[in-house]
């Protein structure tokens, strides 16, 4: 399996497209707000697969930094997305990667695993800051 050019898990939010829409036609404010429970909603999958990189990549503790997860809100396509903090410098020459198979061992032992084990409480925690916008706004 080639490594994917951005690695990173995602979870898919069925009528993401059309719920930002619609706050965003309420106000711009409740938009961002809608982005910034989102990305909270995320936050357990982010710590948890932070604890499965140190945990389940070898030499990984010795070099923390490439364990760090950040979290994203695409609009566009509807989703929101884990990937890892930290980029590796590009390659110039006949520079060689010393881990090249790390995007790989991040998404199959980290991300994957973190996201699967937190959907349901991830579903609850998008469900609670829709439900908690609606009540706010009048719904």
């Amino acid at each position: 399996m080639a490594p994917a050019p951005n690695p990173g898990a995602r979870i898919n939010v069925k009528g993401l497209r059309e719920t930002y829409r619609a706050f965003g036609n309420i106000s711009d404010d409740v938009q961002g707000e809608l982005r910034d429970g989102l990305e909270q909603a995320a936050k357990p999958v982010q710590a948890l697969g932070e604890r499965y990189a140190l945990e389940r990549i070898r030499n990984m503790p010795r070099s923390p930094a490439w364990a760090e997860m950040k979290i994203g809100v695409s609009k566009r396509e509807a989703l929101v997305f884990m990937a890892p903090a930290t980029k590796g410098r590009a390659g110039r020459g006949r520079t060689k990667r010393k881990r090249k198979n790390l995007a790989n061992l991040l998404l199959e032992r980290s991300m994957e695993p973190a996201v699967e084990d937190n959907v349901e409480r991830t579903e609850r925690e998008l469900e609670k800051v829709i439900d908690k916008l609606s009540r706010d706004e009048g719904f």
